[in-house]
Protein backbone atom coordinates (compact mmCIF):
# COMPACT_ATOMS: atom_id res chain seq x y z
CA UNK A 1 0.00 0.00 0.00
CA UNK A 2 2.20 2.72 1.20
CA UNK A 3 4.52 2.16 -2.19
CA UNK A 4 1.48 2.11 -4.04
CA UNK A 5 0.99 6.10 -2.20
CA UNK A 6 4.43 6.78 -3.13
CA UNK A 7 3.55 6.11 -6.95
CA UNK A 8 0.24 8.62 -6.76
CA UNK A 9 2.65 11.47 -5.45
CA UNK A 10 4.61 11.43 -8.10
CA UNK A 11 5.28 14.28 -10.13
CA UNK A 12 3.02 13.49 -13.69
CA UNK A 13 4.55 13.97 -16.69
CA UNK A 14 2.33 14.91 -19.92
CA UNK A 15 3.09 12.67 -23.21
CA UNK A 16 2.30 15.89 -25.68
CA UNK A 17 -0.08 13.58 -27.68
CA UNK A 18 -2.52 15.59 -28.41
CA UNK A 19 -1.93 19.73 -30.25
CA UNK A 20 -0.47 21.91 -29.54
CA UNK A 21 -4.31 24.22 -29.34
CA UNK A 22 -5.43 21.13 -27.60
CA UNK A 23 -2.58 21.23 -25.07
CA UNK A 24 -3.49 24.75 -24.90
CA UNK A 25 -6.96 24.46 -23.45
CA UNK A 26 -5.58 21.57 -20.92
CA UNK A 27 -4.07 24.02 -19.29
CA UNK A 28 -5.87 26.24 -18.73
CA UNK A 29 -8.45 23.35 -16.95
CA UNK A 30 -5.74 22.81 -14.63
CA UNK A 31 -5.34 26.64 -13.76
CA UNK A 32 -2.49 27.22 -15.14
CA UNK A 33 -1.53 31.07 -16.14
CA UNK A 34 -1.95 32.21 -19.77
CA UNK A 35 -0.51 34.78 -21.20
CA UNK A 36 -2.79 36.09 -23.72
CA UNK A 37 -6.70 37.11 -23.61
CA UNK A 38 -6.58 36.07 -27.30
CA UNK A 39 -5.94 32.07 -26.28
CA UNK A 40 -7.99 29.30 -27.25
CA UNK A 41 -8.97 28.34 -23.73
CA UNK A 42 -10.30 32.24 -23.51
CA UNK A 43 -9.09 32.68 -19.76
CA UNK A 44 -8.28 30.93 -16.54
CA UNK A 45 -10.72 29.21 -14.54
CA UNK A 46 -10.02 30.33 -11.19
CA UNK A 47 -10.48 27.64 -8.05
CA UNK A 48 -12.19 28.60 -4.98
CA UNK A 49 -9.99 30.30 -2.30
CA UNK A 50 -8.46 32.59 -5.04
CA UNK A 51 -9.52 35.38 -2.39
CA UNK A 52 -6.41 34.05 0.56
CA UNK A 53 -4.07 35.41 -2.20
CA UNK A 54 -4.27 38.80 -0.37
CA UNK A 55 -0.75 39.61 -1.79
CA UNK A 56 -1.55 38.67 -4.96
CA UNK A 57 -1.17 41.90 -7.51
CA UNK A 58 -2.20 40.91 -11.52
CA UNK A 59 -4.29 38.68 -12.60
CA UNK A 60 -5.23 38.12 -15.98
CA UNK A 61 -7.17 36.34 -17.46
CA UNK A 62 -9.85 35.03 -15.67
CA UNK A 63 -12.53 33.30 -17.83
CA UNK A 64 -15.91 33.95 -15.40
CA UNK A 65 -18.14 31.68 -17.55
CA UNK A 66 -16.12 28.63 -16.33
CA UNK A 67 -15.56 29.74 -12.79
CA UNK A 68 -17.40 29.38 -10.31
CA UNK A 69 -19.92 32.35 -8.28
CA UNK A 70 -17.95 31.81 -5.20
CA UNK A 71 -14.67 32.14 -6.61
CA UNK A 72 -16.04 35.50 -8.52
CA UNK A 73 -16.46 36.58 -5.30
CA UNK A 74 -13.52 36.26 -3.64
CA UNK A 75 -11.72 38.25 -6.20
CA UNK A 76 -12.83 41.28 -3.71
CA UNK A 77 -11.15 39.99 -1.25
CA UNK A 78 -7.52 40.80 -3.33
CA UNK A 79 -7.06 43.85 -2.20
CA UNK A 80 -3.72 44.26 -2.93
CA UNK A 81 -4.56 43.72 -6.69
CA UNK A 82 -3.55 46.02 -9.38
CA UNK A 83 -4.35 45.05 -12.34
CA UNK A 84 -7.50 42.76 -13.28
CA UNK A 85 -8.46 40.88 -16.42
CA UNK A 86 -11.45 39.40 -17.33
CA UNK A 87 -13.69 37.38 -20.05
CA UNK A 88 -16.90 37.99 -19.83
CA UNK A 89 -18.01 36.25 -22.86
CA UNK A 90 -20.55 33.25 -22.55
CA UNK A 91 -20.99 34.04 -18.54
CA UNK A 92 -24.92 34.80 -17.48
CA UNK A 93 -26.20 38.37 -15.79
CA UNK A 94 -25.88 37.22 -12.43
CA UNK A 95 -22.17 36.24 -12.77
CA UNK A 96 -21.71 39.36 -14.41
CA UNK A 97 -23.10 41.39 -11.90
CA UNK A 98 -21.05 39.04 -8.91
CA UNK A 99 -17.94 40.40 -10.57
CA UNK A 100 -18.54 43.86 -11.12
CA UNK A 101 -19.72 44.14 -7.10
CA UNK A 102 -16.40 42.30 -6.32
CA UNK A 103 -14.40 45.04 -8.44
CA UNK A 104 -16.19 48.07 -6.40
CA UNK A 105 -13.90 46.44 -3.63
CA UNK A 106 -10.80 46.42 -5.01
CA UNK A 107 -9.48 49.49 -3.53
CA UNK A 108 -5.78 49.10 -5.03
CA UNK A 109 -6.98 48.38 -8.85
CA UNK A 110 -5.21 50.51 -10.81
CA UNK A 111 -5.82 48.58 -14.40
CA UNK A 112 -9.14 46.36 -15.29
CA UNK A 113 -9.53 44.92 -18.55
CA UNK A 114 -13.15 43.61 -19.54
CA UNK A 115 -13.40 40.99 -22.82
CA UNK A 116 -17.08 40.63 -23.51
CA UNK A 117 -15.94 39.54 -27.27
CA UNK A 118 -14.32 37.32 -29.54
CA UNK A 119 -13.37 37.87 -32.98
CA UNK A 120 -17.08 38.58 -34.45
CA UNK A 121 -18.91 36.98 -31.64
CA UNK A 122 -19.94 40.41 -29.85
CA UNK A 123 -21.59 40.50 -26.77
CA UNK A 124 -23.24 43.17 -24.51
CA UNK A 125 -21.28 44.86 -21.26
CA UNK A 126 -24.37 46.40 -19.85
CA UNK A 127 -24.33 44.99 -16.50
CA UNK A 128 -21.48 47.67 -16.40
CA UNK A 129 -24.29 49.48 -15.24
CA UNK A 130 -24.36 48.09 -11.96
CA UNK A 131 -21.06 49.72 -10.62
CA UNK A 132 -22.00 52.71 -8.63
CA UNK A 133 -18.29 53.39 -7.03
CA UNK A 134 -15.14 52.05 -9.29
CA UNK A 135 -11.73 51.42 -8.14
CA UNK A 136 -10.66 55.02 -7.12
CA UNK A 137 -6.92 54.80 -8.13
CA UNK A 138 -7.93 53.15 -11.86
CA UNK A 139 -5.65 54.37 -14.11
CA UNK A 140 -6.35 52.17 -17.44
CA UNK A 141 -9.21 50.93 -18.40
CA UNK A 142 -10.05 48.41 -21.71
CA UNK A 143 -13.40 47.57 -22.23
CA UNK A 144 -14.41 45.32 -25.39
CA UNK A 145 -18.12 44.73 -25.68
CA UNK A 146 -21.46 46.60 -26.41
CA UNK A 147 -22.08 49.19 -24.35
CA UNK A 148 -24.37 51.34 -26.74
CA UNK A 149 -24.74 54.29 -23.37
CA UNK A 150 -21.10 54.96 -21.41
CA UNK A 151 -22.08 54.07 -18.46
CA UNK A 152 -22.40 57.11 -15.92
CA UNK A 153 -19.67 56.04 -13.37
CA UNK A 154 -17.14 56.60 -16.00
CA UNK A 155 -17.10 60.24 -14.85
CA UNK A 156 -15.76 59.21 -11.38
CA UNK A 157 -12.61 58.16 -12.47
CA UNK A 158 -10.59 61.20 -12.04
CA UNK A 159 -6.93 58.97 -11.84
CA UNK A 160 -7.96 57.58 -15.52
CA UNK A 161 -4.89 57.73 -17.81
CA UNK A 162 -5.62 55.44 -20.66
CA UNK A 163 -8.90 54.59 -21.91
CA UNK A 164 -9.24 51.70 -24.55
CA UNK A 165 -12.65 50.67 -26.52
CA UNK A 166 -13.43 48.14 -29.02
CA UNK A 167 -16.89 47.49 -30.10
CA UNK A 168 -18.88 49.60 -28.05
CA UNK A 169 -21.20 51.03 -30.70
CA UNK A 170 -21.42 54.48 -28.47
CA UNK A 171 -23.49 56.79 -29.37
CA UNK A 172 -23.04 60.61 -30.15
CA UNK A 173 -23.80 62.97 -27.42
CA UNK A 174 -23.29 61.52 -23.38
CA UNK A 175 -20.35 59.51 -25.06
CA UNK A 176 -18.21 62.40 -25.75
CA UNK A 177 -19.31 64.51 -22.73
CA UNK A 178 -18.26 62.33 -19.99
CA UNK A 179 -14.77 61.20 -21.81
CA UNK A 180 -14.17 65.27 -22.46
CA UNK A 181 -14.63 66.01 -18.71
CA UNK A 182 -11.73 63.11 -17.36
CA UNK A 183 -9.61 65.84 -16.23
CA UNK A 184 -6.33 63.37 -15.98
CA UNK A 185 -7.33 61.09 -19.11
CA UNK A 186 -3.91 61.40 -21.50
CA UNK A 187 -4.66 58.56 -24.25
CA UNK A 188 -7.84 57.74 -25.71
CA UNK A 189 -8.50 54.56 -28.60
CA UNK A 190 -11.55 54.43 -30.42
CA UNK A 191 -11.27 51.06 -32.08
CA UNK A 192 -13.73 48.98 -34.37
CA UNK A 193 -16.97 50.67 -34.05
CA UNK A 194 -16.70 51.30 -30.50
CA UNK A 195 -18.12 54.57 -31.76
CA UNK A 196 -21.05 54.62 -34.14
CA UNK A 197 -21.94 58.67 -34.36
CA UNK A 198 -21.11 60.71 -37.84
CA UNK A 199 -19.80 63.63 -35.97
CA UNK A 200 -16.92 62.92 -33.16
CA UNK A 201 -16.23 67.05 -31.99
CA UNK A 202 -14.10 67.93 -29.46
CA UNK A 203 -16.17 71.04 -27.57
CA UNK A 204 -14.26 73.94 -25.93
CA UNK A 205 -12.66 73.04 -22.71
CA UNK A 206 -12.72 69.25 -23.03
CA UNK A 207 -9.96 66.80 -22.69
CA UNK A 208 -7.62 69.25 -21.07
CA UNK A 209 -5.10 66.86 -20.71
CA UNK A 210 -5.52 64.25 -23.79
CA UNK A 211 -1.74 63.74 -25.57
CA UNK A 212 -2.86 60.65 -27.71
CA UNK A 213 -5.86 59.91 -30.14
CA UNK A 214 -6.18 57.03 -31.89
CA UNK A 215 -9.25 56.23 -34.27
CA UNK A 216 -9.23 53.04 -36.02
CA UNK A 217 -12.48 51.09 -38.32
CA UNK A 218 -15.14 53.46 -37.10
CA UNK A 219 -17.62 52.68 -39.92
CA UNK A 220 -20.51 55.40 -39.46
CA UNK A 221 -17.32 58.19 -38.76
CA UNK A 222 -17.36 61.21 -41.02
CA UNK A 223 -16.06 64.15 -39.71
CA UNK A 224 -13.48 64.98 -36.93
CA UNK A 225 -13.53 68.80 -35.52
CA UNK A 226 -11.71 70.20 -33.21
CA UNK A 227 -13.06 73.41 -32.00
CA UNK A 228 -11.27 76.28 -30.54
CA UNK A 229 -9.95 75.75 -26.68
CA UNK A 230 -10.37 71.89 -26.73
CA UNK A 231 -7.38 69.05 -26.20
CA UNK A 232 -4.95 71.94 -26.05
CA UNK A 233 -2.25 69.37 -25.12
CA UNK A 234 -2.96 66.90 -27.86
CA UNK A 235 0.52 65.54 -29.54
CA UNK A 236 -1.13 63.06 -31.73
CA UNK A 237 -4.04 61.71 -34.07
CA UNK A 238 -3.75 58.73 -35.15
CA UNK A 239 -6.42 57.83 -38.29
CA UNK A 240 -6.91 53.75 -39.20
CA UNK A 241 -9.61 52.19 -41.58
CA UNK A 242 -12.00 55.30 -41.75
CA UNK A 243 -13.74 57.24 -44.38
CA UNK A 244 -13.90 60.52 -42.78
CA UNK A 245 -16.24 62.63 -45.86
CA UNK A 246 -16.39 65.72 -44.27
CA UNK A 247 -12.67 65.88 -43.52
CA UNK A 248 -10.59 66.69 -40.53
CA UNK A 249 -10.83 70.23 -39.26
CA UNK A 250 -9.89 72.63 -36.52
CA UNK A 251 -6.54 71.33 -36.45
CA UNK A 252 -5.38 75.03 -36.41
CA UNK A 253 -6.72 75.15 -32.59
CA UNK A 254 -4.67 72.27 -31.19
CA UNK A 255 -1.51 74.06 -30.44
CA UNK A 256 0.90 70.72 -29.39
CA UNK A 257 -0.16 68.83 -32.40
CA UNK A 258 3.26 66.70 -33.69
CA UNK A 259 1.69 64.51 -36.21
CA UNK A 260 -1.04 62.99 -37.82
CA UNK A 261 -0.70 59.69 -39.13
CA UNK A 262 -3.43 58.69 -41.76
CA UNK A 263 -2.85 54.74 -42.17
CA UNK A 264 -3.69 52.66 -45.06
CA UNK A 265 -7.76 52.03 -45.69
CA UNK A 266 -8.32 55.86 -44.54
CA UNK A 267 -10.05 58.46 -46.59
CA UNK A 268 -10.08 62.23 -46.31
CA UNK A 269 -12.24 64.41 -47.89
CA UNK A 270 -10.96 67.95 -48.46
CA UNK A 271 -7.41 66.92 -47.65
CA UNK A 272 -6.29 70.32 -49.50
CA UNK A 273 -7.73 72.13 -46.66
CA UNK A 274 -5.99 69.96 -44.14
CA UNK A 275 -2.69 70.01 -45.62
CA UNK A 276 -3.52 74.01 -45.70
CA UNK A 277 -3.89 73.96 -41.26
CA UNK A 278 -0.69 71.71 -41.42
CA UNK A 279 1.43 74.32 -43.38
CA UNK A 280 -0.60 77.47 -41.13
CA UNK A 281 0.15 75.80 -37.76
CA UNK A 282 2.52 77.37 -35.58
CA UNK A 283 3.98 74.30 -34.43
CA UNK A 284 4.38 72.65 -37.24
CA UNK A 285 3.02 69.26 -37.05
CA UNK A 286 3.38 66.53 -39.96
CA UNK A 287 0.84 64.89 -41.81
CA UNK A 288 2.18 60.95 -42.47
CA UNK A 289 -0.16 59.54 -45.03
CA UNK A 290 0.43 55.76 -45.43
CA UNK A 291 -0.46 55.78 -49.34
CA UNK A 292 -0.05 57.37 -52.43
CA UNK A 293 -2.17 60.88 -51.90
CA UNK A 294 -4.52 60.45 -54.33
CA UNK A 295 -5.47 56.85 -52.77
CA UNK A 296 -6.24 59.16 -49.29
CA UNK A 297 -7.84 62.12 -51.11
CA UNK A 298 -11.82 61.71 -51.13
CA UNK A 299 -11.79 65.57 -52.58
CA UNK A 300 -9.91 66.98 -55.47
CA UNK A 301 -6.40 67.99 -55.71
CA UNK A 302 -5.00 70.65 -53.41
CA UNK A 303 -2.06 72.32 -54.45
CA UNK A 304 0.92 72.02 -52.43
CA UNK A 305 3.70 69.36 -52.87
CA UNK A 306 4.12 66.24 -50.65
CA UNK A 307 7.59 65.29 -49.80
CA UNK A 308 8.12 61.41 -50.42
CA UNK A 309 10.12 59.22 -48.47
CA UNK A 310 12.11 56.10 -48.14
CA UNK A 311 11.85 54.39 -45.00
CA UNK A 312 13.29 51.45 -42.69
CA UNK A 313 11.26 48.69 -41.29
CA UNK A 314 8.46 49.91 -38.81
CA UNK A 315 9.00 49.53 -34.93
CA UNK A 316 6.22 49.01 -32.35
CA UNK A 317 6.60 51.66 -29.20
CA UNK A 318 5.22 51.11 -26.09
CA UNK A 319 2.02 52.17 -26.77
CA UNK A 320 1.62 50.04 -30.02
CA UNK A 321 2.58 52.89 -32.51
CA UNK A 322 4.89 52.49 -34.96
CA UNK A 323 7.83 54.35 -35.42
CA UNK A 324 9.53 54.43 -38.52
CA UNK A 325 13.05 55.78 -39.60
CA UNK A 326 12.56 58.99 -42.25
CA UNK A 327 15.03 59.88 -44.86
CA UNK A 328 13.33 63.30 -46.74
CA UNK A 329 14.56 63.55 -50.67
CA UNK A 330 13.98 67.51 -49.40
CA UNK A 331 14.59 68.60 -46.21
CA UNK A 332 12.52 69.39 -44.20
CA UNK A 333 12.79 73.47 -42.21
CA UNK A 334 13.78 73.45 -38.82
CA UNK A 335 13.99 77.01 -37.88
CA UNK A 336 11.12 79.70 -38.07
CA UNK A 337 11.80 82.21 -41.17
CA UNK A 338 12.80 79.23 -42.84
CA UNK A 339 11.48 78.39 -46.50
CA UNK A 340 7.77 77.43 -45.98
CA UNK A 341 7.79 74.11 -46.87
CA UNK A 342 4.89 71.40 -46.46
CA UNK A 343 4.42 69.54 -44.30
CA UNK A 344 3.19 66.41 -45.71
CA UNK A 345 5.03 63.14 -45.98
CA UNK A 346 3.93 60.28 -48.03
CA UNK A 347 5.52 57.00 -46.11
CA UNK A 348 6.60 54.15 -48.35
CA UNK A 349 6.52 50.82 -45.92
CA UNK A 350 5.14 47.26 -46.33
CA UNK A 351 3.49 47.56 -42.55
CA UNK A 352 0.05 47.88 -43.53
CA UNK A 353 -1.83 46.60 -40.25
CA UNK A 354 -0.97 48.24 -36.80
CA UNK A 355 -3.92 47.37 -34.21
CA UNK A 356 -4.26 48.83 -31.18
CA UNK A 357 -3.75 46.83 -28.23
CA UNK A 358 -4.05 47.83 -24.33
CA UNK A 359 -0.91 48.24 -22.46
CA UNK A 360 -1.44 49.10 -18.92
Amino acid sequence: MKCITNTICLPKVFTPLVSRDDRAKQIAELHMATKSCWSESFGVKVPKGIGKLRDLQVLEYVDIRRTSSRAIKELGQLSKLRKLGVITKGSTKEKCKILYAAIEKLSSLQSLYVNAALLSDIETLECLDSISSPPPLLRTLGLNGSLEEMPNWIEQLTHLKKFYLWRSKLKEGKTMLILGALPNLMFLSLYHNSYLGEKLVFKTGAFPNLRTLWIYELDQLREIRFEDGSSPLLEKIEIGECRLESGITGIIHLPMLKEIPIRYGSKVAGLGQLEGEVNAHPYRPVLLMYSDRRYHDLGAEAEGSSIEVQTADPVPDAEGSVTVAVEATDPLPEQEGESSQSQVITLMTNDRSVTPYMAA
